[in-house]
């Protein structure tokens, strides 16, 4: 089992450890000496790292590999460093991915549970068997427990998805106690079933990376190919109601330029896609505000994904 992580390095110590690979680069020094230049992570951030003379080593590892290293800490321009002596790929079998990238501060398993248990309320219908007939099939459960919502948007850590969804699943019953018109079904299942396909479209076993399919088709054309087929397993599902719930994963991202084939054209499509918007974007902000935490001034550093500082409210 791991013991020691990026967030309890501190300069002049010495760490023995295992980390996963984010990034490697082979680089000239300025005496002409080769160097590995590396960025090392697990669950609780990212350290840079050197391997010195690096041509004299045998280096046996790539990119998302997990190593086994021995180094220095060091302070280069006020940041940490590891100064490696000693690395391999590590042998060992048992190693937990939820130990080297981020992850949801929540437990996957009961966020799975909790909204299984949502669902199985769910009036007797075509929409909730479609939907148990997903989370109850083992190999998407297991992927949809784990899988990050984005790369870098919102939510990207392992269990993003998960709970990304859950949060949305609440937030639907509330706005359809409020709109008492809204199909409460249909919200919920087009909130559940809307990035199904991230599953899919990310790889998430060792680094978060898109996959050849994900590329390709994306998470939308994915997750209707997964409905599809579940639907197909059930006998007299409604078109119409097929027809709709399509709709709503095609136009989840709201118009044309932001990636969705479709934009919105009834209330409860519309739900999904403001509801995801706002859990999204307050999602990032949140992430801003504790990745800029110690930065000085009233504004955060740029956000990538909302375009812009944020202001940080002083809450004393």
């Amino acid at each position: 089992m791991k013991e020691t992580f990026v967030a309890d390095l501190t300069p002049e110590t010495f760490v023995r450890s295992t980390f996963l690979v984010q990034s490697k680069e082979r680089k000239i020094a300025s005496n002409g000496a080769a160097y590995l230049d590396l960025s090392l992570r697990d669950t609780s951030g990212v350290i840079p790292g050197k391997v010195w003379d690096c041509d004299r080593l045998t280096i046996d590892f790539e990119v998302d590999d997990v190593v086994e290293l021995e180094a220095q800490v060091e302070s280069y321009r006020g940041t940490s460093q590891l100064r490696v002596r000693k690395i391999q790929r590590s042998r060992d079998e048992a190693l937990d991915l939820l130990d080297y990238l981020p992850r949801t501060s929540q437990d996957p398993a009961a966020l799975l549970a909790a909204l299984l248990e949502r669902l199985r309320r769910m009036p007797e219908g075509p929409l909730r068997t479609l939907l148990l007939s997903v989370l109850e099939d083992a190999a998407i459960a297991e992927k949809y427990k784990l899988a990050p919502a984005a790369m870098s948007y919102h939510h990207a850590y392992l269990g993003g998805l998960l709970e990304h969804v859950c949060s949305l699943v609440e937030l639907g019953d509330v706005v359809c106690d409020h709109y008492p018109a809204l199909r409460r079904d249909l919200v919920l299942a087009g909130l559940v079933l809307h990035d199904l396909g991230k599953i899919a479209e990310l790889n998430f076993a060792r680094g978060f990376r898109y996959t050849t399919r994900g590329q390709l088709v994306g998470h939308m054309a994915i997750a209707l190919e997964i409905v599809q087929e579940k639907i197909r397993a059930l006998p007299d599902f409604p078109a119409s109601l097929k027809d709709q719930l399509e709709h709503i994963i095609l136009s989840h991202h709201g118009k044309l330029e932001f990636g969705s084939p479709k934009e919105p054209l009834f209330p409860e499509a519309l739900v999904v896609h403001y509801l995801d918007d706002l859990d999204s974007k307050l999602e990032a902000m949140r992430a801003q505000y504790a990745a800029d935490k110690e930065r000085p001034g009233d504004f955060t550093s740029r956000n990538p994904a909302l375009k812009r500082e944020l202001f940080k409210i002083n809450e004393d």
